[in-house]
C-alpha cells in the first residue's frame, strides 16, 4: 500500500518510514501539512496518510478537512496522529472527519492494528 507520512519531528518520521517500508509499503514522507497536501492533491493520491496534527505550514487535521472534500482525495484514509488528550483530539477533530487516530508515543502493535484495518475499509 502507498502511504504518506507527514511528521515534522524527524525521529518519529524516521521511525514510522522504516517501520512501515519493513512492512512492505510504499513510503512517502512529507515534513509539512503544505508539502502533505500537495502529495494528496495530485493525480494519483497514496491511499493513506498518516497526518501529525500540529505541524508547521498547515495542521494535519486541515490537510485531512482538505482531503475529505477534493475529488481527488476524497478516498484517502486519513489517520491523524496526535501527541496530546486523545479524547479531547477526537472531539476537536470530528469536524474534519478523519477515519482514524492513534496517540503518540507510537505503539509498533497499534499501529500495525490500524493499519491493518484501514487495509480492510480501502479495499471495501
Amino acid at each position: 500500500m502507498k502511504i504518506l507520512i507527514a511528521e515534522d519531528e524527524p525521529i518519529s518520521n524516521l521511525w514510522l518510514k522504516t517501520i512501515l517500508v519493513k512492512w512492505g509499503h510504499e513510503v512517502i514522507s512529507t515534513r509539512n501539512g503544505c508539502e502533505a497536501w500537495d502529495v494528496l492533491n495530485c493525480e494519483n493520491p497514496p491511499e493513506l496518510a498518516l497526518l501529525d496534527w500540529e505541524m508547521p505550514g498547515m495542521r494535519g487535521i486541515d490537510v485531512c478537512s482538505n482531503v475529505k472534500k477534493s475529488p481527488q482525495a476524497e478516498n484517502v484514509y486519513v489517520i491523524l496522529i496526535t501527541g496530546n488528550d486523545l479524547d479531547e483530539n477526537m472531539f476537536n477533530g470530528s469536524t474534519a472527519s478523519p477515519d482514524d487516530y492513534i496517540k503518540k508515543p507510537f505503539d509498533k502493535l497499534m499501529l500495525g492494528a490500524k493499519l491493518n484495518l484501514a487495509e480492510l475499509k480501502i479495499k471495501f
